[in-house]
């Protein structure tokens, strides 16, 4: 009877890891923050299609305390992108979220728009810039991030610009 107590805490535990990871898998899209690793990445690249991925990091204790970075090199406060080109932010301090504050420039492999994307720290996710926005049309979006051990999260407000 005291072996079973312990055995139903660890069945428990094993579980909860097993649905945050599925969880974690879920959020992450298929395409890969580096070109050419995946086949679909590797056919978007030889149609001149660009994946752009933005880093996000937060640290209360700077000023600023938001940075961002974006490779292919451009302003990842206002990056700049074309249609067909894919989008990926990664965070590495907390779990993320971005959500845009009106239209979204995104759509998902299904043809249905994206309207936000989050992951766990340390992982990616993203979408498709669609086809339909314009030159010029400008996207604001929020990002939201929870440290570890916050209950409430810290957000922040880039732009996507489309070139």
């Amino acid at each position: 009877m005291k072996l079973l107590f312990p055995t139903c805490r660890l069945a428990l535990l094993v579980s909860s890891l097993v649905l945050l990871s599925l969880t974690a898998r879920a959020a992450t899209p298929a395409a890969s923050p580096s070109v050419g690793s995946e086949p679909n990445e590797q056919v978007r690249a030889s149609q001149g299609h660009t994946v752009h991925t933005i880093t996000i990091s937060y640290d209360a204790e700077a000023s600023p305390q938001w940075s961002y970075s974006i490779s292919p090199a451009n302003d990842a406060k206002k990056a700049r992108v074309k249609r067909h080109d894919t989008i990926i932010w990664k965070c590495d301090v907390g779990s993320w979220k971005v959500f845009f504050k009106g239209p979204t420039p995104l759509s998902n492999q299904a043809g249905g728009t994206l309207t936000e994307v989050s992951a766990a720290a340390g992982a990616s996710a993203g979408g498709d810039v669609d086809g339909k926005v314009k030159k010029g049309d400008e996207f604001e979006y929020g990002v939201s991030v929870l440290l570890p051990g916050a209950t409430e999260p810290v957000v922040d407000d880039p732009r996507i610009v489309i070139q």
